[in-house]
């Protein structure tokens, strides 16, 4: 008798396959985050209004990702910010239980700092709950389509978001600035570059298209170009949300902000790829 196909499976299966692909999402995603201290001390520290500009560009992205490959198949506008909620929903509550394991979050803190430490664990957390319908899921949703303009600059955003947060938080991108001269911050913008286009040329010839040689070059160029400009608002969004770039003069946040740029970079281009 041959195995029951995602199509087969009852609306409880279905459920319960959803929830066990958000919370394993969130898990694998969030976990790193979760257990990193320099994301602990943030919530003692960050201004509260870097905090909600980051929920609040975090949430329109989401929901354009959602339409691409949300919890269900529908891609209504009303389905896809209930699956970004839900998302959020498993994010805080997966947090918060880490943390409290972890005797991060305690009754001794105030109120405020404690939920400031989850919400920062929350957002990554989140981005795993829902992309894991694309990740471990068994990717049901159509990955040939073709995404619209506000749907593909999301992914490249949550590309690039998602890497960047990795590191944001982290002393090593300011030693890393510190550390390297004007040729190596050359160097390693060059590198960013290049790299981001080998991922835009894999995205072009894996998207199964009968285009020209040619053509194929334009799109991957274009494409470079559009990750680059993202990553580049990336990177200066969560140097700014972090204070990396508070009180540094003009050159060291160029210097912070092409560190940064090396990892938002990849997540952009390397997004078509792996949603």
């Amino acid at each position: 008798m041959s195995p029951t196909s995602p199509a087969e499976n009852s609306p409880r299966q279905s459920h319960w396959i959803g929830v066990g692909r958000a919370v394993g999402g969130a898990f694998v995603f969030g976990l790193p985050l979760m257990m990193t201290m320099e994301m602990w001390w943030m919530g003692f520290y960050i201004d509260p209004l870097r905090l909600l500009v980051l929920i609040l560009i975090s949430l329109p992205v989401l929901v354009c990702v959602s339409s691409v490959i949300g919890f269900r198949e529908s891609r209504e506008w009303l389905d896809n910010i209930i699956d970004v909620f839900v998302a959020y929903t498993f994010g805080f509550v997966i947090s918060a239980m880490a943390l409290l394991l972890f005797n991060t979050i305690t009754w001794d803190n105030f109120i405020e700092i404690n939920y400031k430490i989850v919400m920062l664990q929350a957002i990554p957390a989140s981005f795993g709950a829902l992309l894991a319908r694309s990740e471990i899921g068994s990717g049901e949703h159509d990955s040939s389509a073709e995404t619209g303009g506000i749907d593909h600059l999301a992914v490249l955003a949550i590309g690039a978001i998602f890497l960047a947060f990795n590191v944001a938080p982290t002393e090593e991108i300011q030693l890393i600035a510190f550390q390297m001269t004007s040729w190596h911050q050359l160097a390693l913008f060059i590198t960013t570059l290049v790299v981001m286009y080998i991922f835009s040329e894999a995205g072009s010839f894996s998207s199964g298209s009968t285009s020209t040689k040619t053509t194929k070059l334009s799109v991957a160029l274009s494409y470079s170009c559009t990750a680059f400009a993202v990553a580049l608002v990336v990177s200066v969004l969560m140097l700014w949300v972090f204070g990396r770039i508070d009180g540094l003069a003009f050159p060291q946040i160029v210097s912070n902000t092409i560190v940064m740029l090396f990892p938002a970079g990849i997540g952009a281009a390397a997004a078509r790829l792996i949603i």
